[in-house]
């Protein structure tokens, strides 16, 4: 689901004739806590419809991923990673501030989380994802230095949360990040 701010912004419908679309039933919306939500589905069948260009965010067989870490070369390396697949679109955020400002943006599907990061760390982004209700449809990989071992009891309260060690090679990441998806979607 995108805010219909940022549905604005890429596409350049003005959100007056957005909400006239979402009257007339032709755009799908939900409102939570007085901000709308617009489906992708609906947005890609609209502009397809009209004959217009349907940037990847808002195709449905895409992918949005959030990769939160405070060290530049993971950031870069994990966004490298999923730039290979055309179907992953991927935004990135040094800090919990940086996060919260893409997530105003664009909900993603699925959140790779460092654990371990100055001012707000991996456990006090969890709580405040699942208080904003975030974590009811967003998946998260805590990626950590440390031991899942360690990590996994203190994450246990959390729904869709998973622990990883950075140790592990890039494609114990892929994996995760594809049974996550297909959980996901199942769960639809």
């Amino acid at each position: 689901m995108f805010k219909l701010p940022y549905v604005e912004l890429v596409t350049g419908i003005k959100a007056a004739k957005l909400k006239e679309l979402i009257g007339q039933g032709i755009l799908t919306a939900e409102d939570r806590d007085g901000v709308t939500y617009i489906s992708p589905a609906s947005i890609e069948s609209y502009l397809t419809a009209e004959g217009r260009f349907v940037p990847d965010v808002f195709r449905t067989n895409s992918i949005k991923v959030l990769i939160v870490d405070d060290e530049q070369n993971m950031l870069n390396s994990l966004k490298r990673l999923f730039q290979r697949f055309p179907q992953i679109t991927v935004n990135i955020a040094s800090n919990a501030f940086e996060m919260g400002h893409s997530l105003k943006a664009v909900v993603p599907d699925i959140i790779i989380l460092d654990y371990s990061m100055p001012g707000m760390n991996g456990l006090e982004i969890l709580k405040n994802l699942n208080e904003e209700g975030y974590l009811d449809k967003v998946h998260v990989i805590v990626y950590t230095a440390r031991l899942p071992d360690e990590i996994e009891p203190v994450l246990a309260e959390f729904k869709n949360v998973q622990v990883l060690a950075k140790s592990a090679d890039f494609k114990e990441l892929l994996l995760r990040l594809e049974k996550m998806l297909n959980k996901a979607r199942e769960s639809i």
